[in-house]
């Protein structure tokens, strides 16, 4: 392999016990910081993919040998591919990440295998009845290394179903796992005849960002159905019928409260450093969670020095986005939170403080409780309403004594 077309000195394969994962190390001639991934997404043809969104997920080796994400999706790089499936990766964590195509478990297509220069890396992921982060591929790319011209193969997805669980508003179970069955059964035909037999299989599944999972399967025709337990509510799915090749897409449970979310949201916490109430609620967008902020005598959470930050990480340790009062002012503007206050400490992901804002439209920032950091999500992104919870704050003293929990 030519050094200075590749850029490449080390590959180095790491095998886990019941989990295969491939781990590039890369290193070069690269004179600058900057870390790069890039490379074309092409079909089992070998055309060009455009359109689809791929992102880089950062992982880490957690319990029975399983990946688990470092960070909240939202936060994770991602990109569209060109009309000639091109895509580019600019300045990403040198951390053990891997390749997916985006939504995670809603995508209409796999990751097959990644061309590197003259060696190929194939995927054993989407596997039946495997969870899908086995055996996918997996990479780290030191900082200031380039990895380039990378060719991505990608194939719709083999026989599967692909659930989704939902509170009863609607709202993605998000990163829990679940206990899925799944009762079968399979008709062979032959000779003018049939033969019918059945099976039945019990896994747990972690639900994905967006509260799906799938399940793969052989290309035979069947019967399923498909059974959730979740805490112990318990919920059934018609029968399924795939014929060979066949995918269901469409499965959806919805759970029959949102009990779990509603006795922490019911109550104020008094923070006895500040004298201040904080209270979490559910939004539809910033602007939601303003109005109803405002209707409890309260605003967005001020969050002014690094004690108070690490007291609201030890009350509120949902995995998940929260609103706080901050948003990013005009070029001629000072930075202050929504309460008036004026900014006196900041805790922005790396390189991650925006400027200010050059239009009307605020900016609004969001309290990330994988990396315990703060990120601006502007007012166009798409992210927008996948942010549904904030934190909300005010005096002791304007607390009703029935809404107090010491």
């Amino acid at each position: 392999m030519n050094r200075s077309n590749r850029r490449i000195i080390l590959i180095t394969i790491i095998l886990a016990t019941l989990v295969s994962v491939l781990s590039f190390t890369l290193q070069s001639n690269a004179q600058n910081s900057t870390t790069k991934f890039s490379g074309r997404v092409v079909n089992e043809h070998g055309q060009p993919v455009p359109d689809i969104h791929i992102a880089i997920k950062p992982v880490q080796i957690g319990e029975h040998v399983e990946l688990k994400q470092r960070t909240h999706f939202l936060i994770w790089p991602r990109v569209v591919t060109g009309s000639d499936g091109s895509f580019s990766f600019k300045n990403i964590d040198p951390v053990s990440s891997q390749l997916v195509i985006f939504p995670e478990h809603g995508s209409d297509l796999e990751i097959q295998s990644i061309e590197i220069g003259d060696l190929t890396f194939y995927s054993i992921a989407f596997r039946q009845a495997m969870p899908t982060w086995f055996g996918k591929l997996t990479f780290a790319v030191e900082q200031g290394e380039h990895l380039e011209n990378v060719i991505v193969h990608v194939k719709e997805p083999r026989m599967r179903i692909r659930g989704r669980v939902l509170y009863k508003d609607g709202t993605p179970l998000i990163r829990e796992e679940i206990s899925i069955t799944i009762n079968l059964e399979r008709v062979q035909r032959f000779n003018g005849g049939e033969s019918r037999g059945g099976s039945r299989m019990t896994r747990d599944f972690e639900t994905d960002n967006e509260g799906y999972f799938v399940v793969y399967y052989r290309g035979s025709p069947a019967t399923y159905v498909v059974q959730m337990t979740y805490q112990g509510f318990t919920a059934a799915s018609e029968p399924i019928i795939l014929e060979e090749g066949q995918r269901y897409d469409d499965l959806v449970f919805k759970l029959k409260s949102t009990s779990k979310t509603i006795k922490r949201d019911s109550v104020w916490i008094v923070n006895p450093a500040t004298g201040n109430a904080y209270k979490r609620i559910q939004c539809v967008n910033l602007q939601d969670a303003r109005d109803q902020a405002a209707s409890e005598n309260a605003y967005l959470v001020a969050i002014n020095d690094e004690a108070e930050q690490k007291w609201l990480e030890g009350l509120f340790k949902h995995r998940t986005f929260f609103w706080i009062g901050l948003s990013i002012p005009k070029n001629d503007a000072q930075w202050q939170w929504d309460n008036g206050q004026p900014l006196t400490y900041t805790n922005w992901r790396k390189g991650q403080q925006p400027n200010k804002a050059e239009d009307e439209s605020r900016t609004g920032v969001a309290l990330d409780f994988y990396a315990k950091k703060w990120i601006a999500i502007e007012h166009k992104s798409p992210f927008q309403s996948a942010v549904r919870m904030a934190i909300i704050e005010k005096d002791k003293k304007n607390l009703d004594p029935t809404e107090e929990n010491e």
